[in-house]
């Protein structure tokens, strides 16, 4: 009796084993559009959404900034000034780090790091500059992960001396007189013709 009941159990499974296969080969897009577990479809629910890209809405080299705005917008400075700013407004950055490189002659001079805490978040470093370091001077913004947002560049012009101003202003002539003396000089000469009287 156990015999044959263990008998109809085996072949009651086989029957049923059949019967699912059957069934997954009859319908295979329902079964490839499940999940493969509900571990995978849990972890995926609960995955944070992606970061917004952040972008650099308003970008400038600057001689100073007072009340979180540029004073001026410059492209070319002279080494008579011996630093300069570079002000940016940063836009869904919040949450980010966001970098200011500052490169000269293709070198990285110097980086400064930033953490917005709104989407909309000003920023400004700044670089104190030797006077023999004319040329072009680039600040990138960067993101996390290293990608250019916005690149901007100055030129550090080397200053006009006050000798050379000098020499390029008309020399102005003036004709020294002599001073007047109780005495009558020895002689006199007198270098202008006369002309005839009629």
């Amino acid at each position: 009796m156990r015999a044959i009941h263990k008998s109809c159990l085996t072949i009651f499974g086989a029957l049923l084993l059949a019967s699912g296969a059957a069934q997954a080969q009859a319908s295979p897009a329902a079964s490839s559009a499940m999940p493969a577990s509900s571990a995978v479809s849990a972890s995926t629910a609960a995955a944070p959404a992606p970061a917004a890209t952040a972008r650099v809405g308003q970008a400038q080299f600057t001689t100073a900034v007072s009340g979180r705005k540029p004073a001026d917008d410059i492209s070319t400075l002279n080494n008579r000034h011996d630093k300069v700013f570079f002000f940016s407004v940063l836009k869904d950055a919040a949450g980010q780090t966001i970098t200011h490189r500052w490169e000269f002659q293709g070198k990285t001079m110097a980086e400064v790091k930033f953490e917005p805490k709104a989407n909309h978040w000003r920023v400004w470093s700044s670089k104190t500059l030797m006077p023999d370091q004319t040329g072009t001077w680039t600040v990138e913004v960067l993101d996390g992960s290293g990608n250019v947002l916005k690149s901007k560049s100055f030129d550090y012009t080397q200053a006009k001396t006050a000798h050379s101003q000098a020499t390029h202003k008309p020399i102005a002539r003036h004709k020294v007189q002599p001073k007047a003396s109780h005495k009558a000089p020895a002689t006199t000469a007198s270098t202008a013709a006369t002309p005839p009287l009629n």
